[in-house]
């Protein structure tokens, strides 16, 4: 799983779901990756060419007229759009769920039109902080008036009406107005606070706070942390602020920023008066908050928030008669810097221009007190500008990021800046120490680490140097790490730029192939040619695909990986079946494959990852998450035609992905967290209805347990009844062990699943394609089609094995993954082959989920280990190495263990031609009772 879950804790009421490298190449990455989002992402068509209002349901006839487009844009016919030639929006229909809830009506899509540039993941309006009291939209409808066009939801929450307007004036207007009236029709519980919530899982936008005004006092990319579930903690991350400038990944061609702001917030007596009302903002990594009270404060309001304010909420509530007015906007720019929404905000503010020679440089404009007040990038030569907040005086200074790493101050005062300079402050040309650069070879399809050496840090390629931290913790860009994708394409740069100092790099390929490296010192203005050999190809796999059945980019709300990278990242890394699983997005990586002429290399599958997130009466801890694949796109249904996720039982899930056309797999993802606490991403420990795990030495007919096998109609399916279950999940062999115990209490008890080793990466950090699962495929000719029915049936019948490097054949008399032996004794032959850099040290066998034998690896890499088995029986073979983290290993795979494991082997011991599942014994085995202390 994820460091960070796709859909995070959020809200007080309790825990949620789940400097580098500029390019010089001979057609910019950017270039490649636009090409991208033509060939799939929604078109978008409405133009600035082609202004008007508009507000509309979407029908097969105008979806592709009206609706915006960009890596995530989901809306389909049935959802609402709204525009005006300049700005795209979209909701989604009340009968479709959305990522908080099984109901719609909310804002999920917003871009320019005709751009393909739609970053906006969602905008949930609640109640009281709580991701539990989510408005749900009842009634929707649109309009279109001489000056404005409006989509209008209604909705009620604990006795309260909400009615909110989204409305867009014509163009050339750049911004999305949101209006929203709260009003008491009934008794209900207490409405305390009005707030949107903007998810941004994993920091796919990055969140500046601040306001409007350019008073002193912004957070910036600053925030301080919070724990959701905590009231104090929560009081202490509240801010008095009115400005959420949202930007999108850096690097994810074409940019863009959301200014979303505050504009009016006050409540109407039923006697006739008005007052204001105190607003606050919050953020973390994965949301950020805009809200007001619905009352007066006694004290407090004005300043920075307090625990003393919050506790004024205990007793403030929305009175009958009274209505709360709730005023935002959100205004977009075609730039993602914070300076770009500020620009038009403080129009009437000072300019300052400049120029530094580091092109594309980060710049953050503060205060002398260090108090952020905007950022911008400088351009290709170096020249910038932005504005000042009207009134600005005094001293002020800039700090200028090049992209490879280092850093300069300017400093300036307004004052003496205007008297040489009037009306615009020009800043003498600055000049920034000198980066290097490292040469790159062309054509050759590799994957770089590069570690500094003798003090000097690693590089961070297409650092976005934003500087986002919450709690101190750096929140680092999507694209960002120390490696590097060559896919062998003209795409591919020509040089990548690095601080001066020492540095070794190491070029690999993937487990199979070789890995070579070479030291090298860069100084500065020096371009040092990559004079390497490229990796060549060590082992081969003759009847086997390698295949990452788990795998995240931009089209995820969770993701700003652009799909140019992704694509050229998994080629890298040597592996040849990539399945895309966007969350709740259908996504088909194939025609980014073909545009990149990356088909030979790699061969794709359709899926989707059902993201369950919603705590409903049917899932009040969620369903999880669960892939299913191959499935067939539907570029002009909501969200790409993705199953049903919200407040369904996963029997239910399973039940619709089963009537699919061709039958798709449905893979439990990660289902355990590294201990057996409460993770809603992770199913098996809450078991969606039950609110504890699944207790593996416990039949499955067992108080907690029958959740997983009792069917709520008959011929129904159970939660119990997907295909396949993610045991390997990253990096983390802790929740290998877990999850596996779970996996053998099934198999004991006749449920056989197939398990499967996958990547789940989101980032440029999260290695792809690592773990992966070897599945038997057969003859496989050289550029022939994947013959997808093939390869499906062997993942059915569990005929793979999941890998971090080393390869498996292992064979109990002449019986391989997924088939059954006949007999009450044979020879288990275990065959480990690994590249020199890939240390395996250690076989394991296990009987019905118990350890039967623990062996060294001989040097030759085969085994041969007599069994006898008195009854029917499962056998299962773990490899595993020791890798140094100074290790090429520990380098090339940061964090991972040398490890593989199988799936099993059935024992047909009394030969009565079928397979008799053992049952759990009657003394739990170490690996079912205690999977953390077992090997």
């Amino acid at each position: 799983m994820s460091a960070r879950p796709s859909c995070p804790p959020l809200l007080v009421s309790g825990p949620g779901c789940s400097g580098g490298g500029r390019l010089r190449g001979r057609i910019a990455a950017s270039t490649l990756a636009a090409l991208a989002v033509v060939l799939q992402f929604p078109a978008g068509l409405v133009s600035a060419e082609e202004p008007g209002l508009f507000a509309q349901q979407l029908d097969a006839e105008n979806v592709g007229r009206l609706r915006g487009g960009g890596p995530d844009a989901i809306a389909g016919i049935g959802d609402w759009a709204l525009g005006n030639g300049v700005v795209c929006a979209a909701l989604a229909d009340p009968d479709h769920e959305s990522m908080l809830s099984d109901r719609g009506g909310v804002l999920v899509d917003l871009g320019h039109c005709g751009r393909s540039d739609d970053q906006w993941g969602v905008l949930q309006p609640l109640l009281n902080f709580s991701r539990d009291e989510v408005i749900r939209v009842e009634s929707i409808r649109a309009q279109v008036t001489a000056d404005e066009a409006q989509i209008v939801t209604v909705g009620h929450l604990h006795g309260t009406r909400v009615e909110t307007t989204y409305a867009v004036k014509p163009a050339p207007s750049a911004a999305l107005s949101i209006r929203t009236t709260l009003e008491r029709e009934s008794e209900g519980e207490a409405t305390f606070v009005i707030a949107d919530v903007a998810i941004h899982g994993n920091g796919q936008l990055t969140p500046f706070t601040g306001n409007a005004s350019g008073e002193a006092g912004a957070l910036g990319f600053e925030h301080p942390s919070v724990a959701t579930d905590n009231v104090l903690s929560a009081s202490k991350a509240i801010v008095r602020a009115d400005l959420q400038v949202l930007l999108g990944t850096r690097g994810l061609k074409p940019e863009i920023a959301y200014g979303w702001r505050l504009l009016d917030v006050h409540i109407e007596r039923s006697d006739g008066r008005v007052e204001p009302l105190a607003h606050v903002a919050m953020n973390g990594e994965h949301f950020s908050i805009l809200g007001a009270y619905t009352d007066t404060l006694l004290w407090g309001g004005e300043g920075p928030p307090g625990i003393l304010e919050f506790a004024q909420l205990l007793w403030m509530d929305l009175d009958p008669g009274d209505r709360v007015f709730f005023v935002r906007e959100i205004m977009l720019a075609k730039t993602a810097t914070v300076a770009a929404i500020t620009d038009l905000l403080w129009a009437g503010g000072i300019q300052v221009r400049g120029r530094v020679d580091a092109p594309f440089a980060t710049l953050h404009v503060r205060r002398a007190d260090l108090s952020p007040i905007t950022q911008l990038e400088a351009d290709a030569n170096g020249r910038f500008a932005f504005r000042l907040p009207p009134g600005a005086s005094g001293p002020h200074e800039i700090e200028v990021l090049p992209r490879a790493g280092g850093r300069i101050t300017l400093l300036f005062d307004v004052a003496e800046a205007l008297a040489h300079s009037p009306p615009d402050i020009v800043l003498e040309p600055a000049t920034v120490p000198q980066q290097g650069s490292l040469e790159l070879p062309g054509g050759e399809i590799m994957r770089l680490t590069v570690v500094g050496l003798d003090g000097t840090p690693n590089p961070q390629f297409r650092a976005d140097r934003r500087g986002f931290r919450v709690g101190g913790r750096r929140i680092l860009g999507h694209t960002e790490s120390n490696h590097y994708s060559l896919a062998g394409t003209p795409d591919d740069p020509t040089r990548i730029e690095l601080a001066p100092g020492r540095y070794r790099v190491l070029a690999s390929r993937g487990p199979l192939w070789s890995v070579s490296a070479r030291e090298f010192s860069v100084a500065p203005g020096q371009s040092v040619p990559l004079d390497l050999e490229p990796p060549v190809r060590l082992l081969d796999h003759p009847g086997w695909l390698s295949a990452d059945l788990h795998v995240h980019a931009s089209p995820s709300e969770d993701s700003g990986l652009p799909l140019a990278q992704r694509i050229a990242d998994f080629v890298a890394m040597g592996a040849q079946v990539i399945v895309s699983t966007e969350h709740d997005n259908v996504f088909d990586y194939a025609p980014v494959i073909e545009a990149m002429g990356l088909s030979s290399q790699l061969r794709s599958l359709v899926g989707v990852e059902i993201t369950s997130t919603y705590r409903g009466p049917e899932t009040p801890h969620t369903a999880g998450h669960s892939n299913a694949f191959p499935l067939e796109r539907q570029p002009n249904a909501y969200r790409g035609g993705a199953p049903v996720s919200q407040n369904r039982r996963l029997a239910r899930i399973a039940e619709e992905v089963r009537a699919l056309p061709g039958r798709p797999i449905l893979q439990l993802n990660h289902p355990r967290e590294g201990s057996f606490d409460s993770g809603l991403g992770s199913y098996f420990s809450h078991l969606s209805v039950v609110g504890e795990p699944h207790d593996p030495t416990l039949p499955l007919d067992a108080p907690g347990n029958r959740a997983l096998i009792e069917r709520k109609r008959p011929g129904g399916l159970r939660d119990l009844d997907f295909d396949a279950v993610e045991l390997l999940n990253g990096k983390s062999m802790a929740r290998y062990r877990i999850a596996r115990a779970d996996w053998f209490a099934f198999l004991l008890q006749g449920e056989i699943r197939t398990a499967t080793a996958n990547s789940d990466s989101h980032n440029a950090r999260e290695t792809v394609a690592l773990p992966v699962n070897y599945v038997a495929y057969g003859p496989d000719p050289e550029g022939s089609a994947l013959e997808t029915e093939r390869f499906m049936a062997s993942i059915r019948r569990g005929r793979l094995y999941g890998s971090t490097g080393p390869l498996l054949d292992v064979r109990l008399g002449g019986r391989s993954l997924g088939e059954r032996f006949s007999g009450r004794a044979g020879k288990l032959r275990v065959q480990v082959r690994a590249a020199p850099w890939v240390p395996v040290n250690e076989v394991r066998v296990f009987i019905n989920g118990q350890l039967e034998d623990r062996r060294p690896l001989p040097a030759d890499g085969l085994l041969e280990i007599s069994l006898g088995f008195e009854t029917d029986a499962f056998v299962t073979v773990e490899v595993e190495g020791n890798a140094d983290p100074d290790s090429l290993y520990g380098q090339v795979a940061p964090g991972y263990t040398p490890f593989a494991f199988t799936n099993p082997i059935f024992v047909d011991a009394d030969g009565d031609g079928r397979w008799t599942p053992p049952g759990l014994p009657a003394e739990p085995t170490a690996a079912l009772s205690d999977p953390l202390g077992s090997p």
